[in-house]
């Protein structure tokens, strides 16, 4: 058995429909680029993907999968709620589209949280999914980790609108998880920042988007300024053999 498991994670990356086109005054398309070729020469054993792949940009998903096309590593997608699911569908039958995957001692649990969506950028897990979630989790050994992946927050992140707009059945989700000490982390996307946070013995990590960033603890939307703060970023984990999850944020330039 490995002693650890290398994950990226990669979110929010709102690619527009022509590559050139400018989302909160920054490229992100650029940004994004910048973060591949940072990670093209990592070793890894998968790049995770975490929601907001596009904005509304359906021309921008092949360009999406020709840019991690070359990467030594398999990826993984699931959509937020700026992502056109009707079109990640073309891609239902490749590896981005996979729901669960095992490594040594790890299973992942991949979840669609674009349901019921509220217009302001909240979304649910639908009863399917629910189901889906529950029967992943009865069926796993018990001494196998279990890593949730999922694009809304499903815990509070101390912003009153990010909260507003975070996982609408978050209650739901944890009736379920609660039950299965199996699960032992729970990546998410959706804020454009970095947490670490700590629920019981369920450890939750998100990264910032290769999109413009927002700033953190704050009652309404603002873009981050701060030149510390304000570039692409992507997340490093690892996860042991014992349960544990680490995470480093690493940020590039804006």
């Amino acid at each position: 058995m490995a002693e650890t498991i290398t994950l990226l994670q990669v979110s929010d990356m709102h690619l527009q429909q022509e590559p050139d086109m400018l989302l909160k005054g920054v490229n992100v398309e650029q940004r994004f680029q910048k973060v591949i070729t940072e990670i093209e020469s990592q070793s890894a054993d998968a790049l995770l993907l975490t929601g907001d792949l596009t904005h509304h940009a359906p021309k921008a998903y092949d360009r999406l999968v020709s840019y991690v096309h070359s990467l030594s590593y398999p990826t993984y997608w699931i959509p937020g709620n700026h992502d056109l699911p009707e079109e990640m569908t073309r891609f239902a039958d490749t590896e981005l589209a996979s729901r669960v995957k095992t490594f040594d001692g790890w299973k992942l649990i991949f979840l669609d949280s674009s349901s019921q969506p509220d217009g302001k950028g909240s979304g649910s897990l639908s009863e399917s999914e629910l189901s889906f979630l529950k029967a992943e989790l009865s069926q796993t050994a018990p001494d196998q980790h279990v890593l949730l992946v999922l694009h809304h927050h499903p815990v509070s992140v101390q912003s009153r609108w990010q909260d507003d707009i975070c996982l609408g059945n978050a209650g739901q989700f944890w009736q379920i998880v609660d039950l299965y000490p199996q699960v032992k982390g729970v990546i998410f996307g959706h804020v454009h920042q970095s947490w670490a946070i700590q629920r019981g013995d369920v450890q939750l990590f998100s990264v910032p988007a290769t999109a413009a960033q927002f700033k953190a603890q704050t009652d309404s939307s603002e873009v981050e300024d701060d030149p510390k703060l304000a570039g692409p970023a992507y997340g490093r984990y690892l996860l042991y053999s014992c349960g544990k999850i680490s995470q480093q944020v690493i940020r590039l330039p804006a």
